[in-house]
């Protein structure tokens, strides 16, 4: 009788055999099938090419049985045509620009330098050079003047001018109007205060210490650059 190993053992290796030519098989059939999809692959390329050629030669005049097709391909190449005409239209539309506004110059006066000449504060009448902007005795926003003759500017230096005389004026009348004493006494004490006014320009810094304009005026209350007032 068989002894139970070598039974066990035919098993195996019949097992083992089996699983190997199956494995074998398959490896055989996926190469047979690659072939056989790699012809198909040419009879279509071929076919495709007998029908080019097919359309170029008897595209004019096909066959009964292929005046369908022939025609739809026509068709096709119609469209596509049209197709390449509408590309070259939008690719040569323009934008929709708006309008650019002109450019407004504002005319100066006649006669008018580019730059002013000297600042004139029309609320107190004096004069300073050109660059400052505020007056350094009451603070207030100074006007250009310049050289030539400008009606704006020279009305406004006539005005300021008779501002000007109009307080001294008044001043001279109430000095006329003060007994000699008051009058003397009035002087000292007008020359003591403008010594007193001298030592402390002195001491003051030479230049604004909000915008560091330089204080050229002796005795100025409110700085030329940005008419703020200084500390006293």
């Amino acid at each position: 009788m068989p002894n139970f190993l070598d039974r066990l053992n035919a098993n195996v290796t019949n097992a083992t055999r089996t699983v190997a030519q199956k494995a074998k098989n398959l490896n055989e059939s996926n190469k047979l099938n690659s072939q056989i999809k790699a012809e198909e692959h040419n009879i279509q390329q071929n076919l495709i090419a007998i029908g080019q050629k097919y359309y170029e030669l008897c595209k004019d005049s096909p066959d009964e049985e292929f005046k369908t097709m022939v025609g739809a391909i026509v068709e096709s190449e119609q469209k596509i045509e049209k197709f390449k005409q509408e590309i070259e239209e939008v690719r040569a539309r323009e934008p929709e620009l708006v309008p650019i506004p002109e450019q407004v110059t504002v005319a100066k006066p006649a006669n008018t330098p580019a730059n002013p000449s000297a600042m004139v504060c029309t609320y107190c009448g004096k004069i300073y050079e050109a660059g400052n902007l505020f007056c350094g005795s009451c603070g207030q926003k100074l006007t250009a003047q310049y050289t030539a003759t400008d009606v704006s500017v020279q009305a406004e230096t006539e005005s300021a001018v008779e501002v000007s005389s109009e307080n001294d004026t008044q001043v001279q009348q109430e000095i006329t109007d003060t007994p000699e004493i008051d009058i003397m006494d009035a002087m000292n004490s007008e020359q003591e205060q403008a010594i007193a006014k001298e030592e402390e320009q002195v001491s003051k810094p030479a230049f604004c210490p909000y915008c560091g304009s330089e204080l050229n005026v002796p005795g100025q209350i409110y700085c030329g650059g940005c008419g703020k007032k200084l500390a006293e």
